[in-house]
């Protein structure tokens, strides 16, 4: 079981976990979600909101065990996370197709990726709210992914702690990619 201490002065995300369930524990509230990562794929990518096409420089769509490693249900990002689309087929390293026209157009920029076909989430003032003085059991997160957390508007942010609960599964890594790892 591994401890990390984090302080929620602005939106930001845990490392991958790498267990299903954690314990949130903080003396101050703080509101989180779970979320599936994204990260940064290889390369760059152009998209269009015209047509379904992924064309990429650089890129590593056929190569397995790489962060640019794309495969159908696939979700691809922007470099900021908004929603490009859901990968559909994969021809090659560099031209890929979604299954819609794509939600943004991206102009030969870095992109993000995750292999769960959701895209990453924020927590916001809607998410959930861990009271001050409170500590969490058990809460599911999934193996891999990460705890979105935010300061509660007009508190001050303290420290608070992120702890895995249980062993970790085989294939962990901070990738975010443990089917490939």
């Amino acid at each position: 079981m591994a401890t990390y201490a984090y302080t929620a002065a602005t939106v930001a995300a845990s490392a991958n976990l790498a267990t299903d369930k954690v314990r949130i524990s903080t003396t101050s509230p703080v509101q989180f979600v779970a979320s599936y990562p994204n990260v940064s794929g290889t390369g760059t990518i152009t998209t269009s909101v015209s047509n379904a096409n992924v064309t990429g420089s650089g890129t590593t769509f056929t190569t397995p065990n790489t962060v640019g490693y794309l495969a159908p249900g696939y979700w691809i990002g922007n470099a900021t996370g908004a929603t490009v689309g859901i990968v559909a087929t994969v021809a090659n390293a560099t031209f890929a197709t979604l299954t819609t026209n794509g939600a943004v157009a991206i102009a030969g920029a870095g992109y993000k990726v995750n292999p769960y076909g959701v895209p990453y989430q924020e927590a916001n003032a809607n998410s959930q709210m861990v009271p001050g003085n409170t500590q969490y059991n058990s809460v599911y997160v999934g193996q891999g992914n990460v705890i979105s957390f935010i300061n509660p508007t007009g508190v001050t942010a303290n420290a608070f702690t992120i702890t895995e609960l249980g062993m970790p599964h085989r294939n962990s890594g901070t990738t975010g990619f443990a089917p490939f790892l």
